[in-house]
């Protein structure tokens, strides 16, 4: 009977250490497991707070930054300066019942204005070409114009052209040094 209590109680005791391995295995991976996902979320955690303690530093950075490249571009002598010229000389020129045939500048001054940094002490000048079509009134009255605006800088240039007898229109061509930045028209 001795035998058969040991016996039963090592088979017994075989069962629970088996089925202990057996459910504690899967637990045990499962804690461990458990355990390496909690110490990720730690490393997630202090990483999000300590990205969140550099979060105002990096919008201040980035508002400093937004506000020197808004200062520079107004301080750029942008297209919009001579298209607002282009705008001016020929609405001018209609309003005196001048047809505007064309405007040039040069397009190499176009490039170099493109590139340059503004300097507030040498603003940057542009030669325009402003040929026109009309009466001599009309283009002398243009002309005072022109010479009166606050952009103009002096004159290059002047042609009149008309055919010899003097039957067809008569074409104008002006040719003037504007200082951007000064485009407003004078009253």
């Amino acid at each position: 009977m001795k035998r058969r209590l040991a016996l039963y109680s090592g088979i017994a005791l075989t069962l629970l250490v088996a089925w202990s391995l057996l459910l504690y295995s899967p637990l045990g991976k499962e804690l461990a497991s458990a355990q390496v996902r909690a110490e990720q979320a730690k490393q997630q955690i202090a990483e999000f707070r300590r990205i969140m303690a550099q979060l105002p530093v990096y919008l201040e950075t980035h508002r400093s930054l937004e506000r020197n490249r808004t200062d520079l571009n107004e301080a750029l002598y942008a297209k919009d300066d001579i298209l607002e010229l282009f705008d001016l000389i020929s609405n001018r020129a209609q309003a005196l019942n001048l047809k505007v045939i064309e405007i040039t500048p040069p397009v190499e001054e176009l490039l170099l204005l493109n590139n340059i940094v503004p300097d507030p002490d040498k603003p940057p000048f542009l030669n325009l070409t402003v040929r026109l079509r009309g009466g001599y009134i009309n283009f002398g009255n243009y002309v005072a114009f022109i010479e009166s605006a606050k952009f103009f800088r002096g004159v290059n240039m002047c042609h009149i052209t008309t055919l010899p007898d003097q039957a067809g229109p008569t074409d104008f061509l002006i040719g003037f040094q504007a200082l951007l930045g000064q485009i407003e028209e004078t009253s």
